[in-house]
């Protein structure tokens, strides 16, 4: 059970951004407070995060036929090596289940985790309808808050970490804190979910340090998110830490770090978002990387269409702009709605961004703020820029 909670958990952060919200945060943020040291709270020694990754093969294979540990165990994989494959094979087993079970709630569970794991979230709700309402609680929250619906769904991850406080209940809890720019109320209940973890597995302790990397990546304190990123990368590697540790560093300018990173990662597996950040480390090419993205998003479009946009707003805007548009109305939220206005105006279309711009304007992310200043700027609405840049700091 804490393996699939985990999985829904990991879903909703990879529909919260990747590694490239660099393109999205080009405004001067205003420094964060320099919270107490130690940042970062050491966890106990946990397995050889590895040796953990090495058994999944092993695992996976036992239990072929055993859909539901079968799908947990792929769920594992894929989250740690981000292959097309293992999401290929859920959403196939999901769906072979399903019709031999049709009566099967553990079935359904599993077919609606699949489809969210790709991004099919129609079809995870539809899923939802055959698996009675106290089985699909957690579910229906990760789906709510992938899908825009994240006023609801925050004062659901309230209810749960009030009532059952527990690690992984607090730190998706704080995760939806910082999506709504409440940031010094998240990094609050870093150090408390962290004095609440008695479980030693890499997997949980590699997802525990990455989502709390993330309330400093979003406030825009690189410096520490890295830090994080850093200790999640060291417990076990999973290709979704990797990528955001890898951009920090090139962030902070740390060239030759970054090079040894993305190298040692591509040597065990060569995924699209590892291949993109090695062409300006001189490491890879714009083509490997940009065929490897056309593989992913041919084959699963609402699965990737978020990261390979973000990849082609500087190889080919308009692609960007196609893929942008495609996610936005697969889950109409902001940070999906700023890559649009993004892609948008790489590809020299404002009026493209502003006909979408209007939501951002009170968002809670300083970037999606940015993104519509960036459009309104575009778009002959000064009175309105000049406004959302004195909320942004950055005008007069």
């Amino acid at each position: 059970m804490r393996r699939w909670l985990v999985a829904a958990a990991l879903v909703t952060t990879a529909c919260r951004g990747n590694h490239h919200d660099h393109d999205v945060r080009p405004a001067p943020a205003p420094a964060p407070k320099a919270a107490p040291a130690p940042i970062v709270p050491k966890l106990s020694l946990s397995p050889d995060g590895m040796e953990e990754l090495r058994g999944l093969d092993q695992r996976i294979a036992i239990h072929k036929d055993k859909p539901g540990a079968e799908l947990q165990y792929l769920s594992e994989r894929a989250t740690a090596f981000g292959r097309l494959e293992d999401y290929q094979a859920m959403v196939a087993i999901s769906a072979d289940w399903v019709a031999k079970e049709p009566a099967n709630t553990d079935a359904w569970l599993g077919r609606e985790k699949a489809l969210s794991t790709v991004h099919d979230f129609a079809g995870a709700r539809a899923a939802l309808a055959h698996v009675p309402p106290d089985k699909a609680a957690e579910d229906t929250i990760a789906l709510d808050e992938a899908t825009g619906h994240r006023d609801r769904s925050l004062a659901a991850r309230e209810k749960v970490a009030r009532e059952q406080p527990n690690p992984i209940t607090l730190t998706m809890y704080l995760a939806g804190l910082a999506l709504a720019g409440r940031f010094d109320e998240a990094r609050a209940l870093i150090p408390k979910a962290a004095a609440l973890v008695r479980d030693n597995p890499p997997t949980l302790f590699a997802w525990f340090y990455f989502q709390w990397g993330r309330v400093y990546e979003q406030m825009g304190d690189t410096a520490t998110a890295r830090a994080f990123y850093e200790e999640s990368h060291r417990r076990m590697p999973m290709i979704e830490a990797t990528a955001h540790l890898a951009q920090a560093l090139i962030a902070m300018h740390e060239t030759d770090a970054a090079k040894r990173l993305v190298t040692e990662t591509l040597a065990i597996d060569p995924h699209p978002s590892i291949l993109e950040l090695g062409v300006p480390l001189g490491v890879t090419k714009v083509d490997d990387a940009k065929a490897a993205w056309d593989r992913y998003v041919t084959a699963l479009p609402l699965a990737f269409a978020d990261h390979a946009a973000r990849f082609y707003l500087t190889v080919d805007p308009k692609r960007a702009l196609e893929l942008a548009r495609e996610n936005l109305a697969n889950r109409d939220v902001p940070e999906a709605r700023s890559l649009v206005v993004l892609a948008a105006l790489a590809a020299n279309d404002s009026a493209a961004a502003c006909s979408v711009v209007d939501p951002l304007l009170d968002a809670p992310q300083r970037a999606d703020r940015f993104a519509a200043w960036r459009a309104l700027s575009k778009c002959g609405r000064g009175s309105d820029a000049a406004r959302l840049a004195k909320n942004l700091g950055i005008g007069p």
